[in-house]
């Protein structure tokens, strides 16, 4: 009886690999939905505090007024007027945080 269980145990030991190695395919076909939300940008560095040179977007913007001076980052912003990429003369931001606007400068 012992030499039985020892056999079985053995060929089920040796079944194992020859799943495992990659030649047997289970095929599961999933369809994955994504939504993303929509664009968040927020004002990434205000350097020096309070001094209305933001960040955003990787680009510096400096403030035209003195409106600004208290956004801080990590706030959330979207673009009214201007470009994101710095890509314009002057640009106006709204914040979403404090619900006022500012002009700017792109650099």
């Amino acid at each position: 009886m012992f030499k039985w269980a020892v056999a079985f145990a053995l060929a089920i030991s040796a079944c194992g690999p020859a799943v495992a190695d990659g030649e047997y395919h289970r095929h599961r076909y999933y369809r994955h939905h994504i939504y993303l939300p929509p664009e968040r940008h927020v004002i990434e560095v205000v350097q020096p505090p309070s001094s209305g040179n933001f960040i955003i977007n990787g680009t510096r913007f400096t403030a035209k007024t003195a409106a600004c001076l208290p956004w801080a980052a990590g706030e959330r912003i979207r673009l009214i007027a201007g470009d994101w990429n710095a890509r314009c003369v002057d640009a106006v931001f709204y914040n979403a945080t404090r619900h006022s606007t500012c002009e700017m400068w792109c650099r």
